[in-house]
């Protein structure tokens, strides 16, 4: 008797959540199909500077919230794959001098220069022309010096914590200027962790994060970070002294949820210095060192 008492519970359950699953979806309003105008298309910018290495430049396109929307199902490589311009027009001049630059092969959009070099207190202009659609965009930015670290040493967590390594550091902030900082922390090896947000609690193979001196209270900046299910016996960091501009520009991607976020969807909303598209040009010569984790 007891069992059967049971199923006729769950029986009356089951028809109570039905009921309400019906009254409310019969009061859900019918969609109403709204015309948006779209932005126009324009080209994107990023670039990335190894130092004393190579200069490189991403190119891609820009695109609808609702064309997002209609790929959102679809193969997001596939869609990616589509926006990245493939036969750009690059250059980079300074001090007089212009350096074209060159397709990476098999990485659709992305440009390098292996012979620009980089230079503090130097103003660098790019220009960029797709012929295919014949867009084109310009951008200057200045090489700021590098502020390297002081001190850098990581190691990994015990007991429970034993996934996760702190990096502990220190680097010294100029007192007679006003900084802005990006501190990268990642691995070269293949990483099993879980993916994260760019500048959040993160547990993938980068973890970035954004600081302005105005926070600091003396010159010596010093401080740790947490990477958590972090599986590699090594860490690469690296810290840029970057533009107000830069900084601004990273801190919108942060509120928009990350870099993979940030590319499917418009990055209109974003601070640029790119004329005549979106994205940032940014010349940072970041100060790059290994660590052994402990």
């Amino acid at each position: 008797m007891k069992i059967i008492s049971n199923n006729k519970r769950s029986i009356k359950q089951i028809i109570m959540f039905l009921t309400m699953l019906v009254m409310v979806t019969s009061c859900r309003p019918k969609p109403i199909d709204i015309e948006l105008e779209q932005a126009p298309v324009k080209l994107v910018i990023s670039s990335q500077i190894v130092p004393n290495a190579l200069t490189i430049i991403t190119v891609s396109k820009s695109f609808g919230a609702l064309e997002s929307s209609d790929n959102a199902d679809s193969n997001s490589n596939t869609f990616v794959d589509q926006l990245m311009v493939k036969d750009a027009k690059i250059s980079i001049s300074y001090n007089n001098i212009k350096d074209d630059l060159i397709k990476i092969p098999d990485a659709p959009g992305i440009y390098a220069s292996f012979t620009t070099p980089h230079i503090v207190n130097t103003e660098y202009t790019l220009e960029v022309y797709d012929p295919e659609t014949g867009m084109s965009v310009s951008a200057k930015a200045t090489m700021l010096k590098t502020i390297p670290f002081d001190s850098l040493r990581a190691e990994r967590g015990v007991g429970e914590d034993s996934n996760n390594v702190i990096v502990h550091l220190a680097f010294t902030d100029p007192t007679d200027e006003i900084n802005w900082y990006l501190l990268n922390f990642y691995t070269t090896g293949q990483d099993t962790s879980q993916q994260g947000s760019l500048f959040e609690k993160q547990t993938a193979s980068e973890v970035s994060v954004l600081l302005s001196d105005l926070d600091f209270e003396n010159s010596i900046v010093s401080g740790q970070k947490t990477m958590y299910n972090w599986s590699s016996d090594t860490v690469f960091a690296s810290i840029s002294n970057i533009s107000q501009g830069y900084y601004d520009y990273l801190l919108a991607r942060k509120k928009s949820g990350g870099i993979v976020s940030s590319m499917l969807s418009e990055p209109i909303s974003y601070p640029s210095n790119i004329n005549g598209g979106y994205g940032f040009f940014t010349t940072h010569f970041p100060d790059i060192q290994m660590v052994i984790v402990e």
